[in-house]
């Protein structure tokens, strides 16, 4: 089948990224910007966006490297959450702390500052499905006390029940405080949850055999 070329521009930034990516993986610019652009059509054709792409990649990668279970319906995760929160409460919001702390430790590897995890939030809002979440900094120059300290806010605005946001404030809790941030407060109720950190400047570390 013949195949119709045609000259696309682009600038000269992503035309020397292509080159660069294009002889590492063996194929001819030519090749591999058509591989990328099948792929990026793809998505487009079935109602998504380019600006998907990323997010999907590093959501799908960090699942890979931590084992993450997929498809698992937010009904089974709610009922889990309000049994566990019944029967054995403090415990079981232990167990999720605890395993935030170590998936903030392991972010570290990639993203090992505040500020690399705000920008990597601020770019796979797309791709949480537990629906609008923010983590920002805000002015700290009323904190008493605290001139040379950060105060971070995590907001998260979702449907999931009262019982599971709990659940996974302490899971964002546990990750934030890797990276050493501390709650001055938090309200999470139905529907909405807001933790205020702040950060002295210091990052924790857990025991490498801890993430296995």
């Amino acid at each position: 089948m013949p195949v119709a070329r045609s000259n696309i521009a682009v600038s000269d930034e992503i035309a020397g990224r292509l080159s660069k990516i294009a002889e590492k993986e063996g194929k001819t610019s030519y090749s591999f910007a058509n591989e990328c652009l099948d792929e990026a059509l793809s998505i487009c054709e079935h109602g998504g966006s380019p600006d998907e792409i990323y997010s999907a990649w590093v959501m799908n990668r960090i699942g890979k490297d931590v084992g993450a279970l997929q498809w698992i319906g937010r009904n089974v995760m709610e009922k889990l959450a309000a049994e566990s929160l019944r029967s054995e409460g403090q415990k079981f919001l232990q167990i999720w702390f605890d395993a935030g702390f170590n998936f903030g430790v392991y972010l570290q590897i990639c993203y090992p500052t505040v500020e690399d995890v705000v920008e990597l939030i601020s770019r796979l809002k797309q791709s949480f499905n537990v629906g609008r979440v923010d983590l920002v900094e805000e002015d700290s120059s009323g904190l008493r006390g605290e001139e040379s300290s950060r105060v971070f806010t995590l907001t998260v605005v979702s449907s999931f029940s009262a019982e599971l946001l709990k659940v996974l404030s302490e899971y964002w809790r546990g990750l934030l405080s890797a990276y050493g941030l501390s709650v001055l407060e938090s309200t999470i109720g139905s529907g909405s949850v807001k933790i205020r950190f702040i950060f002295r400047g210091k990052l924790m570390k857990a025991d490498p055999a801890s993430l296995k």
